[in-house]
């Protein structure tokens, strides 16, 4: 038996221990990708343990794959299994989580390329799924390369495969290449990097989503249903000029919102926009955690072309295409934070390590203070709702800053930042502003919308259309002066100039993210 393989079988816990994160896997963690497919999963699990214990051969790919599931299970477990794996393992579930990686990507390598199967596409994925969630992207990005590479030795890129094989692996290799396939435009676009697929050769057929036999239309969607229709908003994106490279220019903004608004609109039913069918939410509980994935994605994509309008200074000399463009560029960022926040809501806190939930909510929370310190005349666009956002953005970051270590450094320099807003302002407050509380998160107010506006008091959104509170009956304004970002145990410097921001270490987050983004020498002139 290799060294490898005698390594893997040395940590992994006893079976009991083993079922648990096996178990916690197939019932809540697979369904953040859905790359497993759990009647074969178990069976090869029940098959994988009979062979250890009569002594037969242990196939390396298949233990590659377990052992990778007991990693990215260890990473989104509920306080109560926490706790018990710690205590009864004599280890912390991180320590856990890091050995397992470490182990398998030894075993893996001992696995020639194109011999492993779809067993081994997947146990590659799951490897990259493994390092987003610990928000290192770079290598995630590298081992999804890896898993797409091995995809193709199998041919799965192809609409023609090869014959013989039955409609059950010819449905499992549409859907994993499928998921490889979002996955490399979004990890392009995050990463602002080539795409791994060459596009000449994307002729394979999507999935057909039959093998769990719920969706016919009448029933709730199939797990794998959520990354099908992804398909449609890359083919949107990859067309747009430069967004593959990162740099969208704001002409391309209307056009892409109006098709990524187009694509939200032809959601299915359980994952529609407006109005959702939620009649399977509590017997699937996949389907409400989809459908705000979808949200947060598609309004993430959608904000891209307006970034550099939230970083743009305005004055009395801007023109009325630019002000329009930030006009847009609020609304949708502010709406991108309202489906953020109910992101964060499904899956805090047992699922917080979840990567889009963080950085979302910094994301726009940053370019929406930006927009804030550039805002020179006043003239912002719900300039109260972006104020309250921004705040709710510090309140949601100070409780996932409790779980994972990348909120944690994110979270006082997002605080820092906020904080700037009041410096920022200093010039160009009146005697005619109304220097007013702003209430505390938690709170509705009497008469008011509460968040941001009528849509977030229920699971609907209208696209397009986001109520200012300031206009509501009984509402307060929001002054920046009034910002109070007490943080207990926390010390934030005062601001005094883009420096203090630009030398910030925000951890794996400078992979993907730029300070310079946001054009912050406004507050190099700001008084200290």
């Amino acid at each position: 038996m290799p060294a490898e393989m005698k390594n893997v079988l040395r940590l992994l816990p006893p079976k009991p221990y083993t079922d648990i994160l096996v178990q916690r896997f197939l019932e809540d963690t697979n369904y953040n990708y859905y790359s497993i497919y759990p009647p074969t999963f178990s069976q090869e699990y029940a098959a994988w343990w009979s062979n250890r214990a009569s002594g037969r051969p242990l196939t390396p790919e298949f233990t590659c794959l377990l052992v990778r599931v007991c990693a990215c299970s260890a990473q989104y477990l509920d306080a109560a299994i926490r706790q018990k794996l710690e205590s009864e393992l004599g280890e912390s579930v991180q320590s856990l989580s890091e050995s397992y990686h470490h182990a398998a990507k030894q075993l893996s390598n001992t696995i020639a390329p194109g011999k492993g199967g779809l067993t081994q596409v997947q146990q590659l994925f799951l490897m990259a799924a493994w390092f987003k969630s610990e928000s290192l992207f770079i290598e995630s990005w590298h081992a999804l390369s890896s898993s797409i590479h091995e995809a193709q030795e199998l041919g799965m890129h192809k609409s023609s495969p090869k014959a013989g094989l039955s409609e059950f692996n010819l449905e499992m290799r549409r859907r994993v290449w499928c998921l490889l396939y979002v996955w490399d435009w979004q990890m392009a676009l995050l990463l602002s990097r080539p795409l791994i697929i060459n596009q000449s050769y994307y002729s394979f057929e999507p999935p057909n989503m039959q093998l769990e036999g719920i969706d016919d239309g009448t029933g709730p969607p199939s797990p794998v249903a959520y990354i099908a229709v992804q398909l449609a908003l890359g083919e949107i994106i990859i067309k747009i000029p430069g967004a593959i490279g990162g740099t969208i220019d704001t002409t391309y903004a209307e056009s892409t919102r109006a098709d990524i608004e187009n694509w939200l609109a032809s959601l299915p039913p359980a994952y529609n926009l407006t109005n959702p069918d939620i009649q399977w939410d509590e017997t699937y509980p996949y389907v409400p955690l989809h459908r705000r994935q979808l949200h947060a994605v598609g309004y993430m994509m959608m904000l891209l072309p307006f970034k550099r309008s939230l970083t743009e200074c305005f004055d009395s000399h801007s023109s009325q295409t630019d002000r329009s463009l930030r006009e847009r560029a609020v609304n949708v960022a502010l709406q991108l934070m309202e489906v953020s926040r109910r992101l964060f809501d499904h899956v805090y806190p047992m699922n917080a390590k979840f990567h889009l939930v963080t950085f979302l909510i910094f994301d726009t929370a940053a370019f929406l203070s930006s927009a804030v310190i550039h805002d020179k005349d006043r003239s912002l666009p719900q300039r109260e709702n972006v104020l309250q956002a921004i705040k709710l953005a510090c309140s949601l970051m100070e409780k996932l800053a409790q779980i994972t270590k990348t909120s944690a450094i994110c979270y006082p320099i997002l605080v820092k930042l906020a904080k700037s807003l009041a410096l920022s302002s200093q010039k160009t407050v009146t005697n005619n502003d109304t220097d007013l509380v702003i209430p505390q998160l938690g709170t509705e107010q009497p008469n008011a919308p509460n968040d941001f506006g009528d849509f977030s008091l229920n699971d609907t959104i209208s696209p397009g259309s986001i109520p200012s509170l300031g206009s509501a009956p009984g509402s307060e304004m929001f002054m920046p002066a009034s910002l109070d970002f007490t943080v207990p145990g926390m010390e934030t410097p005062p601001i005094t100039g883009v420096g203090d921001f630009s030398n910030l270490d925000i951890g794996q987050f400078d992979q993907i993210w730029d300070w310079q983004n946001l054009d912050l020498t406004l507050l190099s002139s700001l008084p200290a």
